[in-house]
This record gives C-alpha cells, structure tokens and sequence, in this order.
C-alpha cells in the first residue's frame, strides 16, 4: 500500500506540468479575460497593452502613459492578434505590418497574465485607470 501511494505522490505532479496555461478551457475564456489594458510588472515603462476582439478579430493596442500619469495617448500601430489553441493550453499571435511572433500564454486570470516568448516570461496586471 505504501509502495502505491509514493508512486502516485511522484507521478501526480509530473501529470500537472504537462497543463501550461492554468484558467481557460475555450478561446472564449481566453478572449474575455484577456480583453482590457495591461501593464507589466516591475518595468519602468509608460506602456499600456489593450486587447480587445470584435468580428471575430483581435487587436492590441499600445497606449503611452502621460508624464502626469492620468492621460493615456494612443499610438498607431495595431497589430493583429489570434489566440491558438494547442494540446497544452492557448498561444497568441501577434502580427504587425513588417513582423509577426507567437507567445505562450503561461497564466491567465482577471488580473494577472504571464506571456512566454522565446523563452523569457513577461508578467503583466490589468491595469484600472
């Protein structure tokens, strides 16, 4: 009986690393809790990220933070963007006009998002104002 129990201690949580994205079981998960603005954490940035999804399309926005830090300034390019649904969770791709990339989505709730791109996690919070 022991013997069981150690082998299902050890394989339990090799079972859970095989599930990357840890929130959203549809696209129309993904789409609702990513839409809004975001900002990543722990950067000096004035950047603020808006997703949004309308006709069947998704968009993203960069949007500057003012040095008075209420006004928001909307810059030109909006890139397009699609959620991708593969065996282990969702990745989104982002195409702009001479360029395109595809980030993992690591974690995904109302508040907080991690993107993976080549490697290297990005965390990002909704940003309210």
């Amino acid at each position: 009986m022991k013997k069981i129990l150690i082998l299902i201690l050890t394989f339990l949580p090799m079972t859970l690393f095989g599930q990357h994205l840890k929130c959203c079981q549809s696209e129309k998960e993904v789409k609702s809790y990513l839409s809004g603005k975001w900002k990543q954490i722990n950067t000096e940035s004035n950047m603020v990220y808006e997703y949004w999804f309308e006709n069947g399309k998704g968009h993203i926005s960069e949007i500057e933070i003012a040095e008075n830090g209420d006004e928001l300034i909307e810059l030109e390019i909006q890139p397009f963007v699609e959620i991708i649904k593969y065996d282990q969770g969702f990745k989104i791709k982002f195409t702009y006009p001479y360029e395109n990339w595809i980030s993992e989505l690591k974690y995904l709730n109302s508040n907080k998002l991690i993107l993976v791109t080549d490697g290297k996690e990005t965390e990002y919070y909704k940003y309210n104002k």
